[in-house]
């Protein structure tokens, strides 16, 4: 069973990758870069020029581009949260984890932003593509595994509580229904 879902869930976001991938330049911008840019922007107290997707500040300029955009994060995560989010109702979940995964990688984007800015002064420019990559990590993989954590880890011990609680109340009645019997 486990195979099997770990088989849909790689599915999935796949699926998700290659859908979010194929949206147009110009939607990925709105969704995903301007949103992020503009929270790292407010935080900076720095200057965005939308149409060059560029935030000036402390005297760095950085361009956010699609390959920056965190679509393959989102994708990750609203896999994540759509097979783990305890909603029973397909119909409410996907819609719920869309929503979720996207404030998730646009916050996350945006703290990168934030992060680079801040890293551009203290590396020289050669090192840049190796800090971003690094700041990349830095940031989305604990998020990530605080998404695990909270959705999976902490669920399941949750389930596997109730389902020990639950168990001993059925040993409970069977014991009490036990004795009935016996003083019979």
């Amino acid at each position: 069973m486990r195979r099997r879902v770990a088989a849909a869930a790689v599915a999935v976001a796949l699926g998700v990758k290659l859908a979010v991938d194929a949206l147009p330049d110009a939607v990925v911008a709105f969704g995903f870069m301007r949103p992020a840019a503009r929270l790292a922007t407010i935080y900076l107290g720095a200057a965005f020029d939308i149409p060059t997707m560029t935030i000036s500040a402390r005297g760095v300029t950085i361009t956010v581009v699609r390959a920056c955009s965190a679509t393959d994060f989102f994708s990750m995560a609203f896999t994540l949260l759509a097979f783990a989010m305890p909603i029973r109702h397909l119909a409410l979940r996907i819609p719920a984890a869309v929503v979720s995964a996207w404030l998730v990688a646009v916050f996350a984007n945006a703290v990168r932003l934030v992060l680079l800015v801040y890293a551009d002064g203290f590396f020289p420019a050669s090192q840049i593509p190796a800090v971003h990559m690094s700041i990349g990590i830095a940031v989305f993989l604990p998020v990530f595994a605080l998404l695990w954590y909270t959705f999976v880890v902490k669920a399941s011990c949750k389930k596997s509580f109730r389902q020990n609680l639950q168990d001993s109340q059925d040993l409970r009645k069977d014991c009490q229904h036990g004795n009935d019997l016996a003083k019979r």
